[in-house]
């Protein structure tokens, strides 16, 4: 296994994708970050310094998720599409350990890119609230900081199974953030609250969000382990038919 995880990482080295991936949440992250403070209390949005404004600014997982998901995806489905699959077949024969490399080496990398992104969201937070007035957060830092973590590395592993399971890489991706942007938070989180607080994306924003900020979400630890529990769910799926399904 730690010989495939290795194989995984130099895959990930020698392409452009994880270079991009942390360019772009970087720059929007920082940008994200700063332009919620500038415009605290205009039309509409929190007061600065309040917890819903800083829960806001340092929402940054947000962005990590869905970056990790989509890289997630193009672990897999790209060598489908690419056919260099095969070479990872023809090595390793049992598709299930290839498929668990790959969830490990996407997930440990969301964990490390959702810490860093956050710390990242912190250090460019403090200042510029001092610049405002604003020398104290309203928030506990630390289970926000473990949620961003666990979220980004939950939800790299969620694109490992769905492109696993897809096998085409620009329909996992777009079906992936329909399912998520508009489905999710913009279908049911509105109409069926109560369902969508039990999906991945409700589950994430609860682990995420500073405590009583999000009164209506789930408690952070149970939410915690829906979100495990959907990807373990969804990964033993394209675990069994990554197994059964020829390779065409």
């Amino acid at each position: 296994m730690n010989q495939l995880i290795r194989v995984e990482l130099r895959k990930l080295r020698t392409t452009p994708a994880l270079l991009v991936t942390l360019a772009i949440c970087v720059a929007l992250g920082v940008t994200s970050v700063v332009t919620t403070i500038l415009l605290a209390g205009q039309n509409g949005s929190p007061a600065l310094g309040t917890v819903a404004n800083v829960n806001k600014a340092l929402q940054v997982a947000s962005m990590t998720s869905i970056a990790m998901l989509i890289l997630g995806i193009l672990a897999i489905a790209g060598e489908y599409r690419h056919r260099t699959i095969m070479g990872a077949y023809l090595a390793e024969p049992r598709r299930g350990r290839v498929l668990a490399a790959k969830l490990v080496t996407i997930g440990g990398i969301g964990a490390l890119l959702g810490a860093a992104l956050f710390g990242l969201a912190v250090a460019v937070a403090v200042p510029v609230y001092a610049a405002k007035g604003v020398h104290h957060l309203p928030v506990d830092l630390a289970p926000m900081w473990l949620g961003a973590t666990l979220a980004t590395a939950i939800y790299g592993m969620l694109g490992v199974a769905v492109g696993a399971l897809a096998r085409n890489t620009v329909g996992a991706i777009i079906g992936g953030v329909i399912w998520v942007q508009a489905i999710e938070v913009g279908l049911l989180q509105n109409a069926v609250p109560s369902v969508a607080k039990w999906l991945p994306t409700g589950a994430g924003v609860a682990v995420t969000a500073a405590r009583d900020s999000a009164p209506d979400l789930l408690s952070p630890g149970l939410a915690a382990a829906v979100l495990v529990g959907w990807a373990v769910a969804i990964a033993l799926l394209a675990t069994r038919f990554s197994v059964r399904r020829e390779l065409r």
